[in-house]
């Protein structure tokens, strides 16, 4: 690809994204230039936005996505030329259960921790699902051995590990509750502020101390400028989803929606 192409594909993405894109970019060459068949990590949604988006611009060229379940919020896509045919059994993807040894109940940061712990990158790790009897992970098949054979404990939890159909997988159903805030921007520190009902001085130092991430991707710019669609994850406080914009106010303010994850 020309770096004139390039630069104008990048200019339709936040700087920040920029790296991924040009991942995508290249994932993609492989395939067009090259015939390859490309297996990506577990996409998060935006990056799955941002790579179904340029593997549009193609027109031979494929593309398939599986999580586990329809609606997992991560997922792997497999990217092919039009004449190379996609198995359902292509996806190599693998579902374990972690279960307390003392029935303790296992929470998503803490069995997260505990395989990012284990030296595992994030993006083997698919959907964590806890429920009373443990937690369901979705993991990349090759991690499955290693993480069956060292993972011994979350948290102060000593924990056994084993492989489960994907019948069997318990999903947890997200909730979310909706409302509106004004805001006079559209800086992620007054989104955070307004949205979390908190001071815009404790969200700015949260915000510096590495505790925020916008659409996965850890942000510790109070300035940072949020756009709709945006997904807000704040450490200690949940997450919540930038839906639109309602109006605007008399004064100018801006009326915006959001779908907190409950």
């Amino acid at each position: 690809m020309s770096k004139r192409r390039k630069s104008f594909l990048l200019m339709h993405f936040r700087q920040d994204e920029h790296a991924f894109v040009e991942r995508a970019l290249d994932w993609i060459d492989r395939v067009v230039n090259r015939s390859q068949v490309v297996t990506t990590f577990f996409l998060n949604p935006r990056e799955r936005y941002i790579l179904e988006t340029l593997v549009r611009r193609e027109s031979d060229v494929q593309w398939q996505t599986e999580g586990g379940y329809p609606s997992a919020e991560r997922q792997r896509m497999i990217i092919s030329p039009n004449f190379v045919s996609i198995p359902s059994d292509w996806f190599t993807r693998s579902i374990i259960r972690i279960v307390s040894k003392r029935k303790g109940v296992l929470n998503h940061s803490n069995v997260l921790g505990a395989l990012l712990g284990l030296g595992i990158k994030r993006e083997f790790i698919g959907d964590l699902h806890p429920h009373p009897q443990g937690c369901d992970c979705i993991v990349a098949f090759e991690m499955v051995d290693y993480i069956c054979t060292q993972l011994h404990q979350v948290g102060k939890n000593d924990i056994s590990v084993k492989v489960i159909d994907l019948n069997e997988l318990q999903v947890a159903k997200a909730q979310y509750k909706t409302r509106s805030v004004v805001v006079s921007s559209m800086r992620l520190d007054v989104l955070i502020a307004e949205g979390h009902a908190i001071s815009r001085s404790k969200a700015a130092m949260l915000i510096k101390n590495g505790k925020c991430k916008v659409n996965w991707q850890l942000v510790d710019s109070p300035s940072y400028m949020t756009e709709v669609g945006d997904m807000i994850s704040l450490r200690g406080f949940g997450r919540v989803y930038l839906k639109g914009v309602e109006g605007c106010t008399k004064k100018g303010k801006s009326i915006l929606i959001l779908d907190y994850l409950i």
